[in-house]
């Protein structure tokens, strides 16, 4: 009995301890109140989230409560039990112990009706929290879609103002469109009748000026083919004696004409302009094959027409090397010489200064290099008198010197009327080759007079002051030519001024050249008028060249392009040198068939 007592106590006051413990180390209830719903996010998710732990850890530790009481009554229960069945028979229980036992057990009851009692009113709290929680997010998820729908109203009712506004905007912007697209088409219409107007007034202009500078050229033709007058008049002299094998000097004109003529339509003209081998040479068959008739060629002139000028180039060069070396050749061996020159001297020296002339993009070695020679100051004048002075070097070595009175010192190698037509025809050689458009033709028929007057002038001058006898017009009408030939190789870009200067220094050259030859290399009475020739195209020609340089550039008086002095130079030691070679060449040949 002491022993079932002993073990009530021991239960007591273990549930005791045990009723004690959680009373003092259970957290306090808190009590949730209701607020109404926040509009911080934040703080009402803070909020959800203790509401959801504190619930949770009260009724952990209030359900351990009752299960520690169930289980100390469970034991009570369980120890009196056994006591009882261990007890003696005939033993005596002893009231007030039991009693004691079942008021502890039924304490221990109460106790744990009490703590499921707390519980379910926890529970009961925590849910009507919750509810309440619920509505509240409930409520804040309303008042944010009202103000969101809010916002999207007022947002679709700003967007419909705008597609209202836009609308009304792209209607008008259409109206415009389709207004200025009806203007742009009236336009269209009115510019495309302007343009064709304007183009059918612009092609009726190129074609006139097309007819224009046909006409000029041709014009131009008829001016250079004074060439043979002129030299049929100089050569028309009483004193002048029939050629070796008696064909008078008027004669000797019209051979050299025709021969230089019909070898330059055969191979001339090929050679001088067809396709260029190496800026050296043309090809051979360009005329007699057709070629040069093709549509398809891009020349700068008709063909035809182009010839018959160029040609006159050809006999001008013919012809002063036939006037220059006269009867000291028979009529055939004139005629032979007239077709080397027409077929080599000059188609040969021209295609390396001149290609470019008929087709732009075939151009000879000098003129690809920068060399200007427009109206054949070097081409022709240079070329001609070049080799007339090696020819007439190498017959006066094998010829004794005699004295000839009819060929007197003071006889002009150009007579007045011959001079007359010879300035016609270095006009047109000079000029022939503009255009209308250009405006150049006037000023470069003026510069060529001013040129020729200023040079006739400076000679007669020149000698009127340096030696009084009956030369001086003859010196006048020499300076004259020589002012020709100098002008013609920049007529078309001297300022009047500059055709002056140029003019009186040639006329000059002319006098001083003329003495030098007499005096050194042409000193046999026959070889006057060759002196004369020579100092006129040749020393002219080289000063005429010389001016493209000093004289070319743009401004009155500029500064002289010393590049281009070099390439003028290099254009006309290259013609010198050709015309003495090809001279000495054919001299040795004709000297072998003498013999």
């Amino acid at each position: 009995m002491t022993t079932l007592l002993a073990l009530l106590l021991c239960c007591h006051s273990t549930a005791y301890a045990e009723e004690k413990t959680p009373a003092q180390t259970s957290p306090p209830v808190v009590e949730q109140k209701s607020t109404p719903a926040a509009s911080d996010k934040t703080k009402l998710a803070t909020k959800i989230t203790d509401a959801e732990s504190e619930p949770k850890t009260q009724a952990q530790a209030q359900l351990e409560s009752s299960m520690d009481n169930v289980k100390v009554i469970e034991k009570t229960l369980t120890t009196l039990r056994k006591e009882i069945d261990n007890s003696k028979k005939g033993a005596v229980l002893n009231r007030a112990t039991i009693k004691d036992g079942l008021d502890l057990i039924s304490s221990q009851l109460k106790d744990a009706h009490v703590d499921l009692e707390d519980m379910r009113s926890l529970i009961s709290t925590q849910g009507i929290n919750l509810e309440k929680l619920q509505n509240d997010l409930l409520t804040l998820k309303r008042n944010d879609l009202t103000a969101l729908q809010r916002s999207l109203n007022a947002n679709a009712a700003d967007v419909s103002s705008q597609k209202f506004l836009i609308e009304n905007y792209a209607s008008g912007g259409y109206e415009t469109l389709l207004k200025i697209a009806e203007l742009s088409t009236k336009l269209d219409k009115l510019s495309q009748g302007q343009s064709v107007q304007k183009d059918s007034k612009q092609n009726e202009r190129i074609s006139m000026i097309k007819d224009l500078d046909r006409l000029w050229l041709l014009l131009a033709i008829v001016m250079v083919s004074f060439v043979p007058i002129a030299f049929a008049i100089a050569n028309n002299k009483e004193h002048n004696k029939p050629l070796l094998d008696g064909a008078t000097a008027q004669q000797g004109v019209l051979l050299v004409c025709l021969a230089a003529f019909f070898g330059y339509f055969i191979l001339g003209f090929s050679f001088m302009f067809g396709p260029s081998t190496g800026g050296w040479l043309g090809s051979m068959g360009f005329v007699l094959l057709g070629n040069a008739t093709e549509p398809s060629l891009k020349s700068t002139f008709a063909f035809a027409e182009f010839l018959l000028y160029q040609a006159s180039f050809v006999l001008f060069a013919a012809l002063i090397i036939y006037t220059a070396i006269g009867r000291q050749l028979s009529g055939m061996a004139h005629l032979l010489l007239a077709l080397l020159v027409g077929t080599l001297l000059v188609p040969v020296f021209g295609h390396w200064a001149w290609a470019g002339h008929f087709i732009t993009d075939n151009k000879g070695w000098l003129e690809a290099i920068g060399f200007v020679d427009a109206g054949g100051a070097t081409t022709i004048n240079t070329l001609a008198a070049g080799f007339v002075l090696a020819w007439l070097w190498r017959i006066g070595k094998h010829k004794p010197a005699s004295h000839d009175p009819d060929h007197p010192e003071n006889e002009p190698v150009y007579c007045a009327s011959a001079l007359f037509f010879l300035a016609i025809s270095v006009a047109g050689f000079t000029a022939g080759s503009l255009s209308i458009s250009s405006n150049q033709i006037a000023p470069t028929l003026l510069n060529v007079g001013l040129a020729a007057s200023a040079g006739g002038l400076a000679a007669l001058l020149h000698y009127r002051y340096t030696r009084v006898d009956k030369g001086q017009v003859t010196r006048s009408l020499g300076g004259f030519v020589t002012g020709l030939v100098a002008v013609s190789a920049t007529a078309s870009t001297l300022d009047f001024a500059e055709a002056l200067i140029v003019g009186a220094i040639a006329g000059l050259i002319h006098n001083v050249t003329y003495t030098l030859l007499r005096k050194s290399i042409l000193q046999q009475v026959w070889q006057v008028r060759a002196a004369y020739i020579v100092a006129i195209h040749g020393a002219g020609g080289i000063w005429g060249s010389v001016c493209v340089a000093l004289f070319g550039t743009e401004g009155l008086f500029a500064m002289p392009n010393m590049g281009q002095l070099g390439l003028q130079l290099t254009g006309t030691a290259s013609a010198l040198i050709y015309s003495v070679g090809l001279a000495n060449a054919v001299f040795f040949l004709y000297a072998r068939y003498n013999k």
